[in-house]
């Protein structure tokens, strides 16, 4: 038995509330050492009356289900019901292939013994209170998003269109307009749901100069290039007629330097009232210009990404706080917002976030905040809902598409990823195969539309909500930032009906097996870095996933069960049972 693979820690994700009546706990072994886990679990003893001793400790006893394997490690997990006290002390029993058994508290391992269990200090608990303000909304967790940038996806209503379009379908220019609106989205909602999506997730649709609206300029207002509050409205009511959800893009850590608060700033400097808004190292307020406009090494002032039309903000101060509680609050109360993408999360304070959490809990209970970045970030904050999980994107591309990170090494990553994150938060995160942000995945893959869709194919195999960015279903490579997205192309040929029979597919897929791909276990099978093929397995209760991906060049031969029924496939020559390069094959055993 590997002692030092044994691993535990409290108070963490390996040990949280996973609902207010039931307590969570995972366990790190080396891979195959260990056989079987059992945790044992009870209140802890009472100092009896008068007499200054403990009573005798009550425990139960629970088995522990492999829920994470790979090469390396197992990962053990279990949900303990909570005792009345709201306290609970807990210890694991072992037990290796040569019968040994181990006996791991707090304090130390030990042989296990009945004698030793009575005496153990264990893992202790504080009183259980779930905190609801950061409890993720059951829906959230039943997600595959379809997302917007409005000015891209479809014009609506030429009346209020900007100056000197771009004729729809040319190439995407940074300081130019392509007219899409509300009303485009309002037009075609029907087209989103017939593809299965259930959710709506938009890019800053706030008052901003530029065609991407990142650049906020007034919170209160819908860009007049979208169109009103009430078309606004009017677009939200019919989502939720449709029994679809809707989520906003909104930026909390910086303005723009055109914002009223801003220029205040500029003009007063140290006595402008908004002065400590801001974070300022010197006044007055400058910086040098570079080769580039929206990037500068030498400012007086931080600004996200050290571009200075971007003064980032004091989240600590309490006027600032409550500005941007005072937004989302509005939007949320008077047009019935179900989440919102908070982005450059890993910017603010946890005050902070917890302070929008319970602000806009106190609305809706049921509000979704999903914690976005671009910034590589392992371990998830645990305090919004869920978390972009950008980092496993990056991860898979670099095996799919790069080929720099071997089969057996993602299989590593993806685990710790998992393994740092508690189930509940894992499963109401995000897992995005495209961004506004990035170069789209199609032209990563050079135009490689079987490798598109074994890639799309791995991550709707993940236990995150799934996110579709517009025209994905139609093929579309161009944009590598939010200024060049192209605009979303209408016409379909047989390269677009093509994907969209896929990727509907694959939506269908997702939300008829959500429970096990969402909540089951993972365990990885075969994976070869000498051949490029990886494979794994979801599983919970009866139903069980077995997904295969060939990423080689060559084919491989496959033996599927022979009472299992194919999912999911592509380039698989059944006669020959074997798998052709980009090829995978997803069943139910």
């Amino acid at each position: 038995m590997e002692r030092s693979a044994i691993y535990h820690r409290p108070a963490s994700e390996m040990a949280c509330m996973a609902d207010n009546n039931h307590y969570q706990l995972q366990l790190k072994t080396k891979h195959r050492d260990i056989t079987r886990v059992r945790v044992i679990f009870g209140a802890p003893q009472m100092l009896l009356a008068n007499s200054g001793k403990e009573s005798e400790w009550e425990y139960e006893t629970l088995e522990m289900n492999k829920r994470l394997q790979n090469g390396t490690y197992d990962v053990w997990s279990v949900i303990l019901p909570i005792p009345k006290s709201r306290k609970l002390k807990y210890a694991f029993h072992l037990l290796d292939r040569e019968g040994n058994e181990l006996l791991y508290d707090a304090n130390l391992m030990q042989v296990y013994t009945p004698k030793a269990v009575k005496e153990i200090t264990g893992f202790l608990t504080p009183y259980l209170v779930l905190d609801e303000s950061l409890a993720a909304p059951k829906w959230s967790k039943s997600m595959i998003w379809y997302r917007i940038m409005p000015d891209r996806f479809s014009n609506g209503d030429q009346r209020q269109d900007p100056k000197d379009l771009l004729e729809w379908g040319q190439p995407a220019e940074k300081a130019k307009f392509f007219g899409g609106d509300l009303q485009g989205i309002l037009d075609n909602l029907e087209y989103i749901q017939n593809m299965g999506f259930n959710g709506i997730y938009l890019t800053p649709v706030f008052d901003a100069y530029s065609n991407h609206k990142f650049d906020t300029i007034d919170y209160y207002e819908i860009d007049p290039a979208f169109g009103t509050k009430e078309k606004f409205k009017e677009l939200i009511e019919a989502i939720h007629q449709r029994g679809m959800k809707i989520m906003l893009d909104i930026t909390c850590d910086h303005l723009n330097d055109f914002s009223l608060q801003w220029q205040d700033v500029r003009k007063y400097g140290v006595r402008s009232t908004f002065a400590k808004w801001f974070l300022v190292n010197e006044f007055p307020v400058r910086y040098l210009p570079s080769e580039s406009p929206n990037y500068s090494e030498r400012l007086t002032y931080e600004a996200l990404n050290n571009n200075p039309h971007m003064p980032k903000v004091n989240l600590d101060n309490p006027e600032v706080q409550a500005y941007f509680g005072d937004i989302l609050t509005y939007w949320t109360r008077n047009f019935g917002i179900d989440g919102w993408s908070i982005a450059d999360s890993n910017e603010m304070s946890v005050a902070f976030k917890r302070y929008l959490n319970e602000t806009l809990k106190a609305i809706n209970p049921e509000i979704y905040l999903l914690g976005n970045t671009i910034a590589k970030k392992a371990e998830h904050d645990n305090v919004f809902a869920g978390n972009n999980s950008i980092d496993v994107r990056e991860l898979v591309e670099r095996t799919f598409i790069e080929r720099s990170v071997p089969p057996t090494e993602l299989a590593y990553a993806l685990n710790e990823h998992q393994l740092r994150a508690k189930i509940s938060e894992l499963s109401a995160s995000l897992l995005a195969a495209d961004s506004p942000q990035t170069k789209r995945i199609l032209a990563k893959s050079s135009n490689n539309l079987p490798l598109l869709r074994a890639i799309l194919t791995f991550m709707f195999m993940q236990s995150e909500s799934p996110s579709i960015l517009y025209g994905t279903e139609k093929g579309l490579a161009d944009g590598d930032e939010p200024a060049l997205q192209p605009c979303m192309s209408w016409k379909d040929n047989k390269r677009s009906d093509e994907m969209q029979r896929f990727i509907k597919t694959l939506v269908a897929t997702r939300h008829k097996y959500n429970r096990v791909l969402s909540e089951g276990t993972f365990e990885w099978g075969q994976c070869s870095n000498k051949h490029s093929y990886l494979s794994f397995s979801r599983k919970l209760g009866s139903t069980r996933i077995f997904a295969l991906f060939n990423l080689g060049y060559g084919s491989i031969k496959i033996v599927l069960p022979p009472k299992c029924k194919l999912l999911l496939g592509q380039n698989l020559v059944e006669g020959d049972s074997r798998l052709g390069q980009y090829g995978f094959a997803i069943v139910e055993l």
